[in-house]
């Protein structure tokens, strides 16, 4: 992997953070609405994407 692309890939990894950052907000304000059920569907979707970014890390550090 060339510096170019692992540059790159940090960068979406960036992005896809702030989102996630932006969809736990959602969560609290879900859970401070009594919306539990909404809450955790919201969070077992950042929890799968969490998961997700965790692999494209371990990617990226195998490539170093």
């Amino acid at each position: 992997m060339d510096k170019q692309l692992i540059f790159s890939e940090i960068e979406s990894l960036i992005f896809d953070l702030d989102t996630l950052v932006k969809s736990l907000a959602n969560s609290r304000e879900y859970i401070a609405q009594n919306e539990i059920p909404r809450a955790n569907s919201k969070l077992s979707e950042i929890e799968i994407e969490l998961q997700t970014l965790a692999g494209r890390v371990a990617y990226i550090k195998s490539s170093i």
